[in-house]
């Protein structure tokens, strides 16, 4: 009973805001009034499913989430593709996703490639000069390859794509993720928070691109909360293989799994599996132009000069920047050395903490926090990445609160895996 009036509070509580939000955005798109009025009465319905009916709770927080979150980057999708506009309506991180996806299926190495003139230049970018990345493609290659099946066949049978239809399939699944971590209202909170953070809908309208990593890890969390090894290491091989910044949470997932019982021979198996799947993934690539993709992801992060991504977001680097201790938005500055401190800490913490609370909702809050500490002092903090440790943070402390909900899937998972 307390669960399901929290979440209802819950879906109020952060609901209202989001909604004020999205009704912004329709405000911008020049929705008409009925459209807006329409989806409103959905949004106050499905609050009313959830408050009424304990047995249709979950169809009534997926629905308000769907229309809260969901339903924005739909009406982007569509925007996008029907309405001519001077400005690609999408985020340049998305846009480049799909793009280098398409360079692939064409042949060309996607690393080293000129994006110059595919219309990534038109996506919105708030500095006076052109936006670096488009001669350098951040992302690493899982970001590529994992969906490239499903753009190649949307291609085939739509003749289009767009990369928020994959990001909100990531979203699908962490809903689902969620609610297997804690089955019932706990996990149902849990989404809710992730998703209906103030704020999220109006950065996902763009391109929500960190969801495929956090639902790898999430997977990789619950397959060790069910001492299912093998699965967890090659969902973490996956992870780390799309995007950098799942390196930030190893440790913590690590600790984990050695709090969850794992012994000296599976640790280092697991391991094993993990670096292989990372090697599969990048090999074609350094054999096909090593120097591109070092280059790419690796330097074009760290270094300085003119095709430096540059200093921009709401963390650190632009406080430094703001305070005159960082001269311009494109010179070097080692935030290294700030940022191996800072997520070391959220390590030894955390390594502390789970040999003592062993849930999953431990483990989550934890990555959330490993996550903030480096990307916060990273050297371009955009709202998106401190969002990510933000989601985690709250979802982890939402499920810390039902840990009898969060430790039912392990036991079941352990029984299927003995």
């Amino acid at each position: 009973m307390l669960l399901r009036h929290g979440e209802a509070l819950l879906l109020i509580l952060l609901g209202i805001p989001t909604a004020a939000v999205d009704w912004q955005i329709a405000n911008t798109w020049a929705l008409p009034t009925w459209v807006r009025l329409l989806c409103l009465a959905g949004v106050t319905g499905a609050l009313a499913i959830v408050i009424a009916s304990p047995r249709l709770a979950m169809i009534g927080s997926a629905l308000l989430v769907s229309l809260l979150y969901a339903l924005p980057i739909l009406g982007g999708i569509i925007r996008w593709h029907l309405l001519p506009s001077g400005t690609a309506l999408i985020g340049d991180g998305a846009y480049q996703m799909q793009l280098s996806r398409d360079v692939l299926l064409r042949g060309i190495d996607p690393y080293g490639f000129n994006y110059d003139g595919t219309g990534m230049e038109r996506a919105p970018w708030g500095q006076p000069f052109p936006n670096p990345a488009l001669h350098h493609l951040d992302y690493w290659p899982g970001t590529v390859v994992l969906p490239l099946p499903l753009q190649a066949a949307a291609h085939a049978l739509i003749g289009w794509w767009d990369e928020r239809v994959w990001l909100l399939l990531a979203a699908v699944a962490i809903w689902v993720l969620l609610g297997r971590i804690a089955p019932g209202p706990a996990g149902r909170m849990a989404a809710i928070v992730f998703f209906l953070v103030p704020g999220h809908s109006l950065l996902a309208v763009l391109g929500d691109n960190d969801l495929p990593i956090v639902a790898l890890l999430l997977g990789a969390t619950l397959a060790i909360g069910g001492r299912r090894w093998l699965l967890a290491g090659l969902l973490l091989g996956l992870a780390i293989a799309t995007k950098q910044t799942a390196l930030v949470v190893v440790p913590v997932l690590a600790g984990y799994a050695v709090a969850q019982g794992i012994d000296r021979r599976t640790f280092f198996k697991v391991a094993g599996l993990s670096t292989a799947v990372v090697i599969v993934l990048f090999a074609p690539f350094l054999v096909w132009n090593a120097h591109a993709f070092i280059t790419d992801t690796i330097l074009f992060n760290f270094a300085g000069g003119s095709e430096t991504y540059p200093i921009q977001g709401i963390g650190l680097s632009t406080l430094l920047l703001q305070a005159g201790i960082i001269h311009g938005s494109r010179d070097a500055f080692p935030f290294l050395l700030i940022q191996l401190p800072l997520v070391l800490a959220a390590w030894l913490v955390g390594w502390r903490w789970l040999r003592q609370h062993r849930s999953l909702g431990d483990a989550i809050l934890f990555m959330g926090i490993a996550f903030f500490a480096f990307l916060f002092a990273n050297r371009f903090a955009q709202p998106t990445y401190l969002l990510l440790g933000i989601d985690l943070m709250f979802a982890g402390l939402v499920l810390r609160r039902a840990q009898p909900a969060a430790a039912a899937p392990t036991r079941e998972l352990s029984t299927a895996a003995a």
